[in-house]
């Protein structure tokens, strides 16, 4: 879920797997009073890892980066 879904749905926790590969708005969930877990699991750490690797055009389009620049 985006952070502005889980602001408009007054979701009242967000738990993320890992946050190394890309760091999303979580700072902004937390000052709306907005539980913020980050687990730091390997195994999500791994996934995304691999993901990325083998898909870095969709990544990239994912996370709004263009000719390498955000």
């Amino acid at each position: 879920m985006c952070t502005g879904a889980c602001v408009m749905y007054k979701v009242g926790r967000v738990v993320i797997g890992e946050n190394r590969s890309f760091i999303g708005g979580e700072e902004y969930l937390k000052q709306r009073g907005i539980e913020v877990i980050v687990l730091e699991n390997e195994e999500c750490k791994a996934m995304m890892q691999k993901y990325i690797k083998e898909n870095p055009e969709i990544w990239h389009e994912d996370i709004g980066v263009h000719d390498g620049h955000l």
